[in-house]
């Protein structure tokens, strides 16, 4: 799997997952709605860039310097703020 491959995995599974748990959480929802729409906006910018990379003949991406840490901070702090509201669950 080439990396842009895993991107696309990693970003659409965050963005659902996150997505998903804004739609059922009454705690933090707005932190984890924005989490996912990023998510799922690098996704589809990953799917259009893919598919434009294999119309060139020597793709230089240097976007990937930008993505991949937004993408990494994203789904980190979703994951933060899912834990946190297993915490505030845990206090009521």
């Amino acid at each position: 799997m080439h990396i842009e491959q895993s991107i696309i995995v990693l970003t659409l599974l965050g963005g659902s997952l996150f997505g998903l748990a804004a739609f059922f959480s009454r705690a933090r929802r707005i932190h984890l709605a924005v989490s996912a729409a990023v998510l799922l906006l690098l996704s589809s910018y990953e799917i259009r860039m893919d598919r434009w990379e294999k119309t060139v003949t020597a793709p230089i991406r240097l976007d990937m310097f930008v993505e991949i840490p937004v993408m990494i901070l994203c789904l980190i702090f979703g994951v933060w703020q899912l834990v946190l509201c297993r915490k505030k669950k845990a206090l009521y």
